[in-house]
């Protein structure tokens, strides 16, 4: 599906063909897209962190760190699969004044309610219409605990002691009807809380992926 690049030279470069093989210091060209921060772009791996969604079962997921965004938020992409066939997850980081521009943040702040015994349902706002990213309606389908790895996990010996790299947070996700937009919450010990909005795209998005040199 994806190009085989080679380097020049007597030793051949990696061979990428597929985005989960992605590593520091690689790059991907992205086409034209709806999404600003990505259409037409060359975006290069920054660094690699890992995130195990169950609870020491090992790290499911490999997050790729492209950078910022033009607004200067966190770009974020990883290999989505939960049955229905593998797809591109692209995230930006949002601070509280952008979730509140573009979420109902009452509802929202229903996720945290000790003892609650019902799904949260969270609606966007009028303003957020022009935001590709942000979808009308989201459910919470997800509610546990997780651990955030700040090193890639491909470097990892086996090893199912807790290291200095890896931290527990409590992570909560929220899913739009048509499955093509999410937000994800991690809430760390002291009360910092990080809030991705997702967005889950094709892998023909991705139109060359590039070895570092």
């Amino acid at each position: 599906m994806f190009k085989k690049l080679f380097g020049r030279g007597d030793t051949p470069a990696r061979v990428l063909e597929s985005p989960d093989q992605l590593a520091k210091g690689d790059a991907i060209t992205i086409g034209f897209d709806e999404h600003p921060e990505l259409s037409n772009g060359e975006l290069f791996v920054e660094r690699v962190s890992g995130l195990d969604l169950a609870a020491k079962s090992g790290y499911e997921r490999r997050l790729l760190h492209l950078g910022q965004t033009v607004d200067n938020r966190a770009l974020l992409m990883w290999l989505h699969d939960e049955g229905g066939g593998a797809q591109l997850a692209f995230a930006y980081g949002a601070e509280q004044p952008h979730v509140e521009a573009m979420i109902n943040v009452d509802q929202f702040a229903e996720l945290f309610a000790p003892d609650r015994d019902y799904l949260v349902e969270v609606d966007s706002l009028e303003q957020a219409a022009d935001n590709p990213w942000i979808a009308d309606k989201y459910v919470q389908d997800q509610a546990h605990e997780v651990y955030w790895l700040d090193r890639d996990p491909n470097d990892l010996k086996t090893n199912s002691e807790m290291s200095n790299d890896e931290q527990a947070c409590d992570y909560f996700r929220l899913t739009s009807k048509d499955k093509k937009a999410a937000i994800e919450v991690f809430v760390f010990d002291g009360g910092r809380t990080d809030v991705y909005f997702i967005k889950y795209l094709p892998l023909y998005k991705i139109e060359d992926m590039m070895p570092a040199a």
